[in-house]
């Protein structure tokens, strides 16, 4: 078998959990055979001392179909 890695950041204004959820949610829709994620680099949109929104940097791996 063959695997390859994307990268993609995924981002909400609830938590981080709910940003990794969002981008293998939406890597799905156009990635076949996903078989893991991995947390990368997470940031934070702040804006008035608050926190905005969650950004989460996700490696998406999946299975080479031939």
């Amino acid at each position: 078998m063959v695997y390859k890695y994307i990268d993609i950041v995924g981002t909400s204004p609830e938590s981080i959990a709910k940003a990794m959820e969002d981008a293998v949610v939406e890597a799905a829709k156009t990635v076949k055979n996903i078989r893991w994620a991995e947390l990368g680099r997470v940031t934070l949109r702040i804006e008035d001392q608050k926190i905005e929104e969650y950004q989460a940097e996700v490696k998406i791996g999946f299975e080479v179909q031939r």
